[in-house]
């Protein structure tokens, strides 16, 4: 009947008894109030720096995210289509090694105007942004005047101005 006791011990010790567990380590002192309390290591600050624009295209001055904008140059044309082919248009778009642009929203388009010497910025551009009432129609806006309407993404050619977020 040894044995018994002994498997009690054994039990209790994987049991988490407090008899089988070892001794805590001996706790740090605690801080004297004159000492300043201890500082994480410092990060960086991140700095968002986006690449240069590439030839043809500029940056969006202030936003969070970086936004390139195709300047619609001699040597980078931006073409008056319907808004279905100027999205298609955009996507198929590589300029400066970049793929994939898209159309703007009716927001970006509106800030157009704050990019100095930018070309064919008069006239109503297509936006990506679809009317709410009529998804049908898609938002215009004229960067210069700040003039801004719905038309049928089908109806009328308007200026096809890619951008692009690296």
């Amino acid at each position: 009947m040894i044995a018994r006791p002994l498997l009690v011990l054994v039990l209790l010790g994987a049991c988490g008894s407090e008899a089988a567990k070892p001794a805590p380590a001996p706790a740090e002192p605690p801080a004297k109030a004159s000492e300043p309390p201890a500082k994480a290591a410092p990060f960086a600050e991140p700095k968002l720096k986006p690449p240069p624009p590439p030839e043809g295209a500029a940056l969006l001055p202030d936003r969070k995210l970086p936004l390139y904008v195709q300047r619609c140059d001699t040597g980078h044309p931006c073409p008056d289509l319907l808004q279905p082919a100027g999205e298609t248009h955009c996507r198929d778009l590589e300029l400066g090694g970049f793929k994939h642009w898209r159309l703007p929203d009716r927001l970006e388009v509106k800030r157009f105007g704050e990019i100095a010497d930018l070309a064919q910025a008069e006239g109503f551009h297509w936006t990506r942004t679809a009317f709410a009432e009529d998804t049908a129609q898609a938002w215009i806006v004229d960067p210069k005047s700040g003039q801004e309407t719905t038309i049928p993404r089908d109806r009328k050619p308007f200026r096809v101005r890619c951008v692009f977020e690296p």
